[in-house]
């Protein structure tokens, strides 16, 4: 009998067994998801997803709220979750698997997208964060996972909390004229704040402890503080509700902050103690403002010497001001200190389009679509492990050119993978400057882009490779297409000219052995 009953406990787990294998084959279920399945840190520097290691790229057309708003380019607010899904696979088809996501309820609620319950009197009741907000929101990140994209969530937004300039705070649940929790004299939050007023005097970011104006406060205006806090964190832990379910979400405390370093690590501490209680792998950062700053930067510096308190560093800023040479040389730095501190470098957002007004080179900087491209090569030349077109029309989101660029990327990618490569500038003789950029492992694989204004031909030194043979495998990034191959011969310097001056090109340089 108790032969019997083993037999009878090993045929029936054979049968979970064959039948969740027989789901995750037709279904895409997998029963067996664990926690190494999550995205995390490789110690290559690059992401590791479902065991793989993977380089991420994207490009979207969507609003900060990506499962509530519509694309940039026209005049739909709000768009059906069909749509967004739709834009999803689009991404997916043309080889992206990246997407930025800010929460912004301040945006939601002015787009008519509840974030909390209401109550008779029309006022959102805090304690009850419920909605169409977190349908949607979860909606969008399993959609993503089921497509093995990555989604990075920016929880707080500067952006939510000011009234011009397409700011919303007149908008936000937080506002102390539209919930039925606090008001204007129990929270210290005031009804009217100016854009300005944001990177240093709005107090929705300073009211946790660690932060020198909390601990600085009186008792009285502390309470304050402490009220809106409690709030904060319910809506915090919400959406580590919705998220902690899936595998594939980055999360980031802040959208580029300027605010003191205490306030993203307040979340930073929260989230990890959440996490491991219920036992969840994460990883997460504080995006901060001033990265185009390089070594000038207070906030990177900070970061770059904290890294049980940062699992990788976004440092999308350095795209925002920067074009050129001058680029390379702020994210070549960042990538040395990176490097050498074990960091991975993740862009959620690079700037550049032509439909900027009233001038691409305007205000500040971002550039025009070509800048882009560039920025998008040089940081992949460096070594950052994500990179992702910033939506229109501070970027060029899912446009022809991004989808031409990101399939361009993934050709490279079957030849050469980055993660074996380094920058090598060094290698290259005749160079103008911001004409080419390279990365390599000597003697075995390259790879060599050229700007889209770069001059025709650059020398690559292979001196010590005599009598080997190299394969040149051309990939025009404007159309996203291969163009010609050729060979070249090593123990010389052997000149590299591109195919043609009208477009963006890149090549995979391979030992024919």
């Amino acid at each position: 009998m108790k032969k019997m009953y083993q037999s009878f406990v090993i045929l029936n787990k054979y049968l979970v067994f064959l039948i969740c294998s027989t789901l995750t084959t037709l279904c895409g279920i997998n029963c067996f998801k664990t926690e190494a399945n999550r995205i995390q840190v490789d110690s290559s520097g690059y992401w590791k997803y479902n065991g793989q290691r993977t380089l991420l790229l994207g490009g979207f057309n969507h609003g900060h709220n990506p499962f509530i708003d519509g694309s940039t380019l026209d005049d739909v607010k709000v768009n059906s979750m069909e749509d967004i899904v739709a834009q999803i696979q689009e991404m997916v088809d043309t080889g992206g698997n990246t997407l930025r996501c800010v929460l912004d309820p301040g945006y939601a609620t002015a787009a008519g997208i509840d974030v909390y319950q209401k109550n008779a009197d029309g006022l959102y009741d805090l304690n009850k964060p419920t909605g169409p907000f977190w349908d949607r929101l979860t909606t969008f990140i399993a959609e993503a996972e089921k497509r093995n994209v990555i989604v990075e969530l920016e929880i707080w937004d500067r952006f939510d909390w000011h009234d011009d300039v397409g700011g919303i705070w007149d908008k936000s649940p937080f506002h102390p004229d539209n919930n039925c929790n606090y008001t204007i004299k129990s929270s210290g939050l005031a009804a009217d704040y100016a854009r300005n007023t944001i990177y240093k005097k709005h107090p929705f970011s300073k009211g946790v402890p660690g932060h020198p104006v909390y601990e600085s406060a009186p008792p009285e205006r502390k309470a304050q503080y402490d009220e809106v806090r409690k709030y904060q964190e319910i809506f915090f832990c919400k959406v580590l509700s919705c998220a902690f379910p899936y595998k594939n979400v980055l999360y980031n405390m802040n959208n580029e902050t300027s605010e003191h370093i205490a306030w993203g690590e307040y979340w930073i501490a929260l989230i990890k103690t959440k996490a491991e209680k219920q036992k969840v792998s994460i990883v997460c950062t504080n995006m901060q403002d001033g990265t185009f700053n390089g070594p000038d930067s207070d906030g990177l510096n900070h970061q770059l010497m904290h890294p049980k308190i940062y699992d990788y560093l976004d440092v999308s800023q350095v795209n925002s001001r920067l074009w050129d040479e001058t680029h390379w040389e702020i994210i070549k730095w960042i990538a040395n200190q990176a490097t050498d501190k074990g960091f991975l470098l993740h862009m959620t957002k690079l700037y550049g389009s032509d439909d900027r007004e009233p001038d691409p080179w305007a205000s500040f900087k971002p550039g025009d679509s070509d800048n882009a491209i560039e920025e998008w090569w040089r940081n992949l030349i460096a070594g950052v492990a994500g990179v992702r077109f910033h939506r229109p029309k501070t970027g060029i989101g899912l446009s022809e050119k991004a989808k031409a660029c990101i399939r361009a990327t993934r050709k490279i990618e079957s030849k050469v993978k980055f993660w074996d490569v380094n920058p090598r500038l060094n290698l290259l003789t005749d160079r103008e400057i911001d004409e080419a950029y390279l990365a390599a492992d000597p003697g075995t694989q390259y790879i060599l882009y050229f700007t889209h204004n770069g001059g025709g031909s650059v020398g690559l030194n292979l001196e010590n490779f005599k009598d080997k043979q190299f394969d040149i495998h051309w990939v025009n990034i404007d159309t996203g297409n291969w163009g010609s191959t050729s060979t070249i011969t090593g123990g010389k310097i052997a000149t590299i000219s591109r195919p043609d001056n009208t477009a963006h090109w890149v090549a995979a340089i391979l030992a024919e052995d």
